[in-house]
């Protein structure tokens, strides 16, 4: 069954029984369009939550697009679960009671076998770093075991990313009660979640997320970005802001920056400086004219034709 379906058949089941919705539920739930804000909440406060919500709870479901009206029915299922106190009245007086005769008494021994919260979880794979859009080297693996430490073999696990996307989204584990998927880092720089949930039990890990390798290089004058040709005019010193981005336009380190003129008659190259996170090259006008301008960085190039008009030309027009 895919992804699409599994979701679907969720939805259906949500809105005919008032089972509580587990975190994952909610993950699922937003990223589709099955359901609207508005029916999303109405889902919530009528069938409430297994899990009472933390703010990184809060933090995670905003980042799927949670609304004020989601996370107050959260809010609103979180303080009917809070306990209530003991009513102070006692108790009414039983009334006398004849001893009942004595029946037979039979022993019967029924063996139930439940997930443990406390012994399943993920026990390989979290806390690793990569790059934006890039498969982890090492798989994720969940294991399942019952109150007593046994592995638990043959349970469907279900996993859900946060800014990473799991494969395959659920498994089932194996004779030593394991599961094992492969991650992908989302596109957005920080940190990534993945939830694994096996009935009313979940758990999550984290990843750190760095960008990727550069992929362009982008120069700034001012506010604005240039591209092709821009044109300074011959009584002024203009400072480029030079950056390197990863493929999702991320920024990555900028490495060996240099700047190259064709014909230095019309143009300088006064200053070059550079750290770890941009670089500043300054050129000063000489004469009217048209050159071209080459910013080097990462192994890469970035052409630029540059205008110096002539003296009497009116108006500001540095880096147009």
């Amino acid at each position: 069954m895919t992804h699409a379906l599994l979701l679907v058949a969720l939805i259906t089941t949500q809105q005919h029984r008032t089972a509580p919705l587990r975190k994952s539920d909610l993950v699922r739930l937003l990223s589709g369009a099955e359901l609207s804000a508005g029916e999303l909440a109405q889902l919530v406060r009528r069938n409430c939550l297994t899990f009472d919500p933390t703010s990184r709870d809060r933090n995670d479901l905003q980042l799927m697009g949670a609304d004020g009206t989601l996370l107050a029915a959260v809010d609103e299922c979180a303080r009917r679960k809070a306990p209530r106190r003991a009513a102070t009245r006692p108790p009414p007086a039983a009334p006398p009671v004849t001893p009942p005769v004595p029946l037979p008494v039979f022993q019967v021994q029924r063996i139930v076998v439940y997930v443990s919260a406390e012994r399943s979880g993920f026990v390989s794979g979290g806390g690793q770093r990569g790059s934006a859009g890039a498969q982890l080297p090492r798989a994720l693996v969940f294991e399942a075991r019952d109150s007593a430490g046994a592995p638990l073999a043959g349970q469907a696990v279900t996993f859900t990313g946060i800014n990473a996307t799991i494969q395959p989204a659920a498994v089932a584990t194996d004779a030593a009660g394991q599961a094992r998927v492969g991650v992908t880092l989302g596109q957005r720089l920080g940190s990534a979640t993945v939830i694994g949930s096996i009935g009313v039990v979940e758990k999550q890990v984290a990843f750190n997320v760095a960008g990727g390798p550069a992929t362009q290089l982008v120069v700034m004058c001012g506010p604005s970005s240039l591209a092709g040709h821009f044109a300074m005019r011959p009584d002024s010193v203009v400072a480029l802001r030079v950056s390197a981005q990863d493929g999702f336009a991320n920024p990555t380190p900028l490495l060996g920056l240099r700047a190259a003129v064709a014909d230095a008659r019309v143009f300088r190259v006064l200053t070059v400086a550079e750290d770890s996170a941009f670089g500043t090259v300054t050129l000063k006008p000489d004469q009217a004219g048209t050159t071209s301008l080459a910013v080097i960085a990462n192994g890469m190039r970035q052409y630029l034709t540059v205008t110096v008009p002539p003296r009497a030309a009116p108006g500001k027009i540095d880096c147009r």
